[in-house]
């Protein structure tokens, strides 16, 4: 049936070693991978399809992964599940059943990703979370969910100790968030880190995936007069939400928007509406860590996926590599494609990668904190904090009218 048709067979026949002593295998080591690449989530089906072709090629081009003695290289197996979680939770199915895959990656966002780690560990194949930052995905005592975000707080906290010390007249907070699992939930760990950090928040609600009209609410925010207004959501709701914002004539000296700005389609859609908002990421290719394994560094990652797709990555891109690498990279110091072997690797390592150092708590989430603060600045997004990889300093108030 064409709804289970791959989208996609990445991979390639070993071929004759140049080295006599290093030995080729024809069995391709395959990661199940369901996508979005249609529906409402298709762009960042898009983004974690680039970041796992990214790594797929990157590895077999050193020829593979070395295995008991043997290069194996890697073959992505795809699905489109269409955005809808009940369908990914199929496709996993399939892969596991049909397909027989021994590793995973889960699809995109927190919600998809719990629904379909249950499956994962019902047949106890480890699963790689590329986008899926929410800590109750992983207080559900999983033993093969693994997740490169690190927590929603620490970005949290992140933003609220930024603000604090460079913009203090800033009091009064008022918060929209998409009801959907991460948008809901960044959106909370928002708000407690605002009240532990000694904001008002004044405003707190929530908007379904379905709404377009956005007045009402807007209308009352703007009647409280917040400084900071924070919404969440994904790149298409806050893109809708900073149009109707400018319409009304909503400001506030600061406005941040998660998760959509870090992505060029908020620049490419909002033009000068864009100017100002401020962001948050998990990665960015300033922070220039080093990467033995495969890429060499964050800003050689980047210069790579530039080569292959003529843009910058985002860290969803990258986040999908780097999934990638790490699973490649246990599996190489587990000596084994075996699943308690791996998992054994992935619980007890830590990974010095790209995107930076991985290491994975008991639950199965990286608790790394290498939380990024941004703005979109003349059209570029431009890093506010950590310190160390400072590129400017907050602009205040966003453009009120288009």
């Amino acid at each position: 049936m064409n709804k289970w048709k791959s989208v996609l067979r990445a991979f390639a026949v070993a071929g004759i070693s140049v080295l006599a002593n290093t030995a080729y295998s024809q069995e391709t080591i395959r990661f199940g991978a369901p996508l979005a690449l249609t529906g409402s989530l298709a762009d960042a089906g898009a983004k974690s399809k680039q970041g796992y072709d990214m790594c797929v090629s990157a590895v077999n081009a050193k020829g593979g992964v070395n295995v008991g003695g043997q290069k194996r290289k890697l073959e992505l197996v795809e699905y489109d599940y269409q955005s809808e979680t009940n369908r990914a939770v199929q496709i996993v199915q399939r892969l596991i059943n049909v397909d027989k895959v021994p590793f995973l990656f889960a699809p995109y966002g927190s919600g998809d990703t719990k629904a379909t780690a249950v499956v994962a560990e019902r047949y106890g194949v480890p699963m790689m979370a590329a986008s899926a930052a929410t800590v109750s995905v992983f207080d559900q005592n999983f033993q093969n969910l693994y997740g490169v975000l690190f927590p929603n707080a620490m970005i949290t906290d992140q933003e609220v100790a930024y603000q604090k010390k460079h913009m203090p007249d800033v009091k009064k907070v008022a918060v929209l968030a998409l009801n959907s699992l991460f948008p809901r939930s960044i959106a909370n760990d928002f708000v407690n880190s605002a009240k532990a950090g000694g904001y008002d928040v004044a405003f707190n609600s929530i908007y379904s995936h379905e709404t377009a009209d956005f007045s009402t609410v807007l209308t009352q925010i703007k009647t409280l007069k917040p400084d900071w207004v924070y919404i969440t959501g994904y790149t298409q709701n806050l893109i809708l939400i900073r149009r109707q914002m400018a319409d009304i004539g909503l400001d506030a000296k600061v406005v941040t928007m998660t998760s959509g700005p870090a992505y060029p389609e908020y620049v490419d859609n909002l033009k000068a509406l864009a100017e100002n908002v401020t962001t948050n990421a998990w990665w960015h290719q300033n922070a220039d860590y080093k990467d033995d394994f495969l890429f060499g560094s964050s800003m050689k990652y980047n210069q790579a996926f530039r080569e292959r797709y003529k843009r910058d990555a985002t860290y969803l891109e990258a986040s999908a590599t780097v999934s990638c690498q790490i699973l490649a990279m246990a599996i190489e110091a587990a000596n084994s494609t075996a699943g308690d072997a791996v998992r054994k690797a992935l619980r007890e390592r830590k990974f010095d990668t790209f995107y930076g150092p991985v290491q994975f708590d008991k639950s199965g989430q990286n608790n790394v904190n290498a939380a990024l603060v941004m703005q979109i600045q003349k059209g570029k997004l431009t890093v506010l904090a950590p310190e160390a990889l400072k590129q400017g300093t907050v602009i205040p108030n966003v453009p009120p009218a288009r």
